[in-house]
């Protein structure tokens, strides 16, 4: 049986990248897609990489897909002394970037609307950001999605949109940092606050898996997972803007 840890954070404040290591374990970085980012020098991204982005047929998909990987290559160049182009990034198992020789870290990217987040961690790590859509009738989703106390959870909440998003954020960076992505059996699988058992093949990992809710701002709902308990620290989640 796997163990799953589901916590709020308390509110973050968002710092200014620094050209330095994180200090922190578990870092996540956010990034508007107003940055100058959006916008690389043309060598940060591979030729293949252009020709994705160009196959997208909405703007603002192409916008945060370059954003994305500008985001890994400044990043993971700043933390390894190399420049952004000299940091390859290859795609690995359902479609999840991985940063090669990596040195032991591991990244996912997520986005929506105005955000591009990064997660960084020496540890398997996954991420998840949604724009908070009032006019989503999430209604239709919840028996495939949410078990019992999720829905009481949810319909009693007194703003059940966010609630759903919370919890829905919670589903999709635990199944990201795992690998085994979406999937018919997200309902099997209680993010409700608290410690929670659950089968190895419904989160696809065995082991203990912390999953936490991060405050990005009141249009964005969004969450972090990581292998391994919550660290015994005031501080485990460190959270920058760029």
């Amino acid at each position: 049986m796997a163990t799953v840890s589901c916590l709020t954070l308390p509110p973050v404040s968002w710092l200014a990248w620094p050209e330095h290591a994180p200090s922190s374990a578990i870092s996540v970085f956010r990034c508007s897609v107003d940055s100058p980012l959006t916008l690389p020098p043309t060598h940060w991204l591979t030729p293949t990489e252009w020709q994705r982005a160009d196959r997208f047929h909405q703007p603002a998909d192409q916008q945060r897909f370059v954003l994305g990987r500008a985001l890994v290559r400044q990043v993971a160049g700043q933390i390894s002394g190399q420049s952004p182009e000299q940091i390859e990034i290859k795609i690995g198992p359902r479609g999840k970037p991985e940063w090669v020789n990596d040195n032991g870290w591991h990244v996912n990217l997520a986005h929506s609307g105005k955000w591009v987040l990064l997660g960084l961690a020496k540890t398997p790590v996954g991420l998840d950001v949604e724009q908070i859509g009032l006019n989503l009738d999430f209604q239709v989703l919840l028996d495939s999605t949410f078990g019992k106390y999720e829905h009481l959870f949810i319909k009693s909440h007194a703003q059940p949109h966010r609630a759903f998003y919370a919890l829905w954020t919670r589903k999709e960076a635990l199944l990201k940092a795992t690998g085994l992505g979406l999937n018919d059996r997200l309902f099997q699988c209680s993010v409700l606050t608290g410690t929670h058992l659950t089968a190895d093949e419904t989160i696809g990992s065995p082991g203990h898996w912390t999953v936490a809710t991060i405050d990005v701002d009141e249009q964005h709902a969004a969450a972090l997972a990581w292998a391994g308990p919550l660290p015994i620290v005031h501080s485990p989640v460190t959270c920058y803007t760029i």
